[in-house]
């Protein structure tokens, strides 16, 4: 619990926020980003924090989401609502919602693997939670994930519980409360949940005996009420016509400029670019193979690396091989894993490591088979939970026509499955024999120095596959003009805010606005609620915040290249 705290709050406020966390932080105000909700603040000829900060209606909220998250997240935006109420708005209180979520995870892992496995099982599965990069990752950002990850959990715990009491002739209504209650807020806090009540679905059809499905069926009946009145009377009601406009223009993106549009790369769903894309969904699930996919270059030393592997799963089960003694049985294990590297031409430890991993995935039906008859139907809940999210991708991608939600947050509901199946194979190979044993520990102790890579890439801002940008982001300049304007004002100042020309994306995205007020809305976020200071937008100065004061102008920000 101490090492993941400190690495969830490590540098938490240290990098600017980037355009979905600056979403968040003003639709948890009841404000749309670029001004929709506010065109008696932005076309009046000057404004102040008061009028920026002037109360908000229900409607407000409700269209700021409608806009800014096409009407998703809501439970996730009043959560952090009254989070900044208690604790500021500011960056590091923001973020910090996600952070105390994530470090949740690490508790609930631990509990859910304790329950129902071992405590030595769940130690190392919450060890593993408390250094996965992916977890690490999504609590530095002010968005919905780590939220999302731990109700999902919380309501598979509860799950598990109903199906065993049910089982067993009992019935706990407090389990019942508790699923209906998790699971409740799940899809409130992000729809792709539903890919984890599918998962649920599966599992208690096969393991829920058939008198207790009408009980559990109503609990999620109930549970999707929530969802269901916020569609169809809340504030998404939007939702289901904004998420068939966005198919139909990924799709359209992908078959027209799959590369050069606004969203990034999206590829047609055909079978190679949807494998393209899973497999390092799949392959970053388990830590020992992390990053593997993007590591694994050049065709030859793949082959060879692959070669290397299938011989060391031989040797496992050679009856020849474990007649010799130990110490040539260990050269041989030695032999066959790490002479290779004299012929990779690069990345020549994570091509070791690939070699060893081929190996550890071949002992997870070992695990399976000494498991005893209980824990192995809760080991296919664990295999249903950690597969289906991903599938449901792939099924969705290929409905769609284009490969743009294949990302691995959309699925990360799949980690702590995942991570409590490693700590079981994990004391599965502290029984192998000790060649073998110390083999795969001394591959996964350099695979773990990998992830320490990967993590002080992410804590130095370079890492593109966890925290998006590969040169690092200053702090939020936003934050920073906000307090250069509050120590400096004087009254008869004013603050000039760049406002570029805008061009929404879709009717959605229209903001009534022919400049951007992005700028001025970002830096009023710090400024005190009840301030006089005096505001204009600058249609010349487009990058630039500038504090006139006696006639002269004081430059606060330049904001070149920092919008992010």
């Amino acid at each position: 619990m101490l090492l993941g705290t400190f690495l969830r709050f490590y540098r938490l406020d240290t990098f600017s926020i980037f355009f979905d966390e600056k979403s968040s932080m003003v639709v948890s105000q009841g404000i749309v980003l670029e001004g929709a909700n506010q065109k008696d603040v932005f076309s009046k000829p000057s404004f102040t924090p008061a009028d920026f900060w002037k109360p908000k209606s229900l409607a407000d909220y409700y269209e700021a989401m409608t806009r800014s998250d096409i009407g998703n997240s809501p439970f996730y935006y009043l959560a952090l609502h009254l989070w900044m109420d208690v604790f500021g708005l500011s960056d590091f209180s923001a973020r910090s919602l996600s952070a105390v979520f994530s470090v949740l995870i690490i508790l609930l892992t631990y509990h859910f693997a304790r329950k129902y496995f071992s405590e030595k099982t769940a130690l190392i599965a919450a060890f593993i939670v408390a250094i996965e990069p992916f977890f690490i990752a999504y609590s530095h950002q002010a968005r919905n994930y780590s939220l999302t990850f731990y109700l999902t959990l919380l309501s598979t715990y509860y799950l598990l519980r109903i199906v065993e009491n049910e089982n067993q002739g009992k019935r706990s209504y407090g389990d019942y409360a508790g699923y209906i209650a998790a699971s409740f807020l799940c899809p409130l806090t992000h729809f792709l949940t539903v890919s984890v009540f599918l998962g649920h679905g599966l599992y208690a059809l096969f393991f829920l005996k058939a008198k207790s499905w009408l009980r559990l069926a109503l609990a999620g009946l109930i549970a999707i009420s929530g969802l269901a009145w916020w569609l169809t009377l809340g504030g998404g009601q939007w939702t289901l016509h904004t998420l068939d406009y966005q198919a139909k223009e990924y799709k359209r993106v992908a078959e027209t400029m799959p590369y050069n549009n606004p969203y990034g790369t999206v590829l047609p769903a055909t079978p190679a670019n949807v494998a393209a894309k899973s497999i390092p969904i799949f392959s970053d699930l388990l830590i020992f193979t992390n990053g593997l996919s993007e590591a694994l270059v050049g065709k030859k030393n793949l082959i060879v690396a692959f070669l290397a592997g299938l011989v060391l799963i031989f040797l496992y089960h050679s009856r020849v091989m474990h007649t010799l003694s130990l110490r040539l049985r260990s050269l041989i294990l030695a032999a066959v894993a790490f002479a290779p590297i004299l012929f990779y031409s690069r990345n020549k430890l994570q091509f070791v490591v690939f070699s060893v991993a081929m190996l550890i995935i071949t002992l997870f039906p070992a695990v399976h088979k000494r498991a005893g008859q209980q824990e192995k139907k809760r080991l296919w809940l664990l295999y249903i939970m950690a597969l289906v999210p991903t599938f449901f991708l792939i099924a969705f991608a290929f409905k769609s026509g284009h490969t743009f939600g294949l990302t691995q947050r959309y699925s990360g509901f799949s980690f702590p499955y995942v991570i409590i199946f490693l700590a079981l194979l994990a004391q599965y190979i502290y029984t192998l024999k000790a060649d073998f044993k110390s083999l795969i520990a001394v591959v996964m102790l350099v695979q773990l120095g990998f992830v320490t890579l990967r993590l002080r890439e992410f804590f130095q801002d370079r890492s593109l596959k966890y925290g998006y940008f590969s040169e690092p982001r200053p702090r939020n300049p936003y934050y920073l003009a906000a307090q250069k304007i509050k120590n400096h004002y004087q009254p008869g100042d004013t603050v000039f805010y760049g406002a570029p020309r805008i061009q929404p994306f879709n009717e959605m995205g229209r903001t009534f606005f022919s400049h951007s007020v992005q700028d001025a809305q970002l830096t009023n976020l710090y400024l005190p609620k009840d301030a006089a200071f005096i505001q204009v937008l600058d249609t010349i100065r487009t990058n630039k915040i500038i504090l006139r004061q006696k006639g002269k102008d004081i430059e606060l920000a330049d904001l070149t290249n920092l919008r992010f």
